[in-house]
């Protein structure tokens, strides 16, 4: 079966890396990365999805995404300066380490890389690790299907009748 733009069930196994050869995911050697998904529904990056799109089960292909289709271009306005007194975690903070950060009032978590850490400031930067970076994926192919009703329950609720969970939007 040839994957569709919509309702394909597609599995993979891949490495992706970036152009100076660091292997973001999945190792060759130790063993490749798995992902499961159906078409149409942004489970994963679009530019992936859409090169994938017209391929068949046993396919193995490599597949450049640039950043734009990818986690974005590096924004420089997502870098920010902040001091202690408006942050005060920032105290806390170890520079050049990764931080996720969950509001407990709406369940959002946040990642920021801390870039510098001045004596009364910090410096905070808001990209995504991957913004700027073009992803190289070898892909393979090892299933494809059309996905089943229940996969689609999940993904379509308000076609099937009542939402999956509570917290589901109401049809």
């Amino acid at each position: 079966m040839v994957i569709q733009n919509e309702n394909s069930y597609v599995t993979i196994k891949y490495t992706v890396r970036l152009d100076d050869g660091e292997i973001i995911k999945g190792d060759p050697e130790q063993g490749l990365a798995h992902l499961e998904f159906v078409t149409g529904y942004n489970q994963i990056i679009p530019g992936l999805e859409r090169r994938l799109i017209g391929m068949s089960q046993g396919d193995h292909v490599e597949i450049a995404i640039p950043p734009e289709e990818g986690f974005g271009p590096h924004d420089p306005s997502l870098i920010q300066e902040k001091t202690f007194e408006e942050f005060p975690e920032g105290r806390n903070l170890e520079e050049g380490r990764w931080v996720r950060a969950t509001n407990p009032d709406h369940r959002v978590t946040i990642g920021y890389l801390v870039l510098e850490k001045k004596e009364d400031r910090i410096i905070l930067d808001y990209n995504h690790p991957l913004a700027g970076k073009t992803l190289i994926y070898q892909v393979n192919l090892e299933e494809v299907r059309e996905a089943n009703r229940e996969e689609l329950e999940i993904l379509r609720p308000c076609e099937f009748g009542e939402p999956v969970s509570s917290s589901a939007e109401e049809c």
